[in-house]
């Protein structure tokens, strides 16, 4: 009897220290908490924080079968020592969690009060607003469709960092390598943007008008100039190309640790249940971060339209927009180097290792010879024209310096073969002519050599002959 009572103590004692250590936990919890704005209200679900373990736990739950088995003091003790030791570790990650969220949406607190309305006419007393020309307004109302989508555009970019990326560094313990494949440049972008936010911010508070919360932006041209001219255009260019050029093998990488991970699967669940987040999942945050650059354009096409030619702000946004469009041509270059790289060494790796020919010069080209120092400028299916008259189906490489073709032999790509005429032909010193009376085909003529060769290839379209005859022209002159 003596032995119960002194267990039942043991208990109650063990039992109160847990109630004034998850005390202090909500303590903690509690004072990390200040009034949110109406986008950063959590969800019920995000006071449970406990990422799941890469391990089963060894905490068996308060079932009566279990419980029946085994009721020593050690047992209860033991038990009971490791589901405080569990709260106090989840009450620390609560404590995390908040003041992720409230670094993540605390410097936006005043900037999504001020961004919060549909439009700046919104923002500004009606009398003010009724003294101002239609065009006036309009233009005020891109100017702060801009500025509203350049804080929307930082806000994603933080989810990503501080929500995705570190969660995945703390939480699922990933390493850098597999985050920076999925959030490739993501740090720079951070930078960039909270750069270009806090100079659009600063042309903000310098247009406030007097005894009102409202502003007016008489100019904003020099500031975009400044923006996309450069240093920062270089930096644009190089974050932008590398992170856009990334973006299929991001996604690809997301969709296969998601099929086969459970703890990354209970990892995204969490995170986007809450109401920070907004169910912004991986692939859309990278998505809308790819589409940003591409709508700086159209934005400051349309504050022209309601800009004066004989404003100053039309000059400098004139040239803002060339700016912007001649970095996000650099951007296109960029992703479509990125995938011509990918697509020839997956041509390499369809390419029969044995696989060997001659070319014209007598030099041989191998496997290994498509990756040296070669770029893909483009590939597709045509027909070479034997002795005979016959069209026989190639897949042709226009590479930097050489024209070659293959064809398919047990599932694998060789060297094509044509009446012992050679099939990779450089580009120096050749000749590409239209066939007479056939507007699919063109002729490819080895000149410079004693005796010169033609090979007369056909594409399945009159378009598509033109493409590769200017294609095959353009390398010839870059050689």
């Amino acid at each position: 009897m003596w032995i119960c009572w002194l267990s039942f103590s043991f208990y109650i004692l063990i039992f109160s220290c847990q109630l004034i250590l998850m005390l202090h936990v909500i303590l903690c919890a509690a004072s990390t908490l200040r009034e949110r704005p109406w986008s950063a209200i959590f969800s019920p679900e995000e006071h449970s924080v406990i990422v799941p373990s890469r391990r089963p736990t060894s905490i068996m739950p308060f079932h009566s079968s279990n419980l029946s088995k085994s009721m020593s003091i050690n047992n209860i003790a033991m038990l009971v020592h490791k589901h405080i030791h569990q709260q106090v570790l989840s009450g620390f990650n609560v404590c995390i969690y908040f003041n992720i969220y409230n670094r993540l949406m605390g410097d936006f607190e005043t900037d999504v009060k001020e961004l919060e309305a549909d439009s700046w006419s919104l923002t500004v007393d009606k009398k003010y607003l009724k003294q101002l020309k239609k065009d006036v307004i309009k233009r005020q109302d891109i100017i702060y469709e801009l500025i509203q989508t350049e804080m929307h555009h930082l806000r994603t970019l933080r989810i990503m960092s501080d929500v995705y990326s570190k969660g995945l560094l703390t939480d699922l313990q990933l390493e850098g390598q597999m985050v920076e494949k999925m959030f490739p440049m993501l740090e720079d972008l951070l930078e960039l943007h909270s750069f270009f936010f806090s100079a659009l911010q600063e042309r903000k508070k310098e247009g406030k008008l007097e005894g009102t919360d409202g502003f007016i932006i008489n100019r904003i041209g020099d500031v975009l100039f400044s923006l996309f001219s450069d240093s920062n255009a270089e930096n644009m260019k190089k974050i932008y190309g590398r992170f856009c050029s990334r973006h299929s093998e991001a996604v690809n990488f997301y969709k296969e640790l998601h099929a086969r991970d459970k703890h990354f699967q209970a990892f995204i669940r969490k995170k986007m249940s809450s109401s920070v987040v907004r169910r912004l999942g991986i692939p859309e945050c990278i998505l809308l971060v790819t589409q940003r650059i591409t709508k700086y354009p159209v934005l400051l096409q349309r504050i022209l339209q309601h800009t004066k030619e004989t404003e100053k702000d039309f000059e400098d946004l004139t040239q803002a927009l060339q700016l912007v469009k001649d970095i996000i041509a650099s951007v296109d270059n960029k992703v479509n180097e990125h995938e011509k790289k990918k697509r020839l060494k997956e041509i390499y790796g369809r390419t029969d290792s044995k696989s060997i020919t001659r070319m014209k010069s007598g030099q041989m080209f191998a496997r290994e010879d498509l990756l040296r120092s070669r770029r893909l400028l483009h590939d597709g299916p045509l027909q070479l024209k034997n002795a005979a008259g016959r069209l026989k189906d190639v897949h042709a490489l226009l590479l930097s310096d050489v024209f070659l073709f293959f064809q398919e032999k047990d599932q694998k790509y060789v060297f094509a073969s044509l009446d012992q005429r050679a099939t990779v032909i450089s580009l120096q010193k050749l000749i590409v002519r239209e066939v007479a009376h056939e507007e699919r085909g063109l002729f490819l003529i080895t000149a410079g050599i004693a005796n010169p060769e033609m090979v007369e290839v056909h594409a399945s379209s009159r378009e598509e002959r033109n493409t590769w005859m200017q294609l095959i022209q353009d390398a010839m002159h870059s050689v």
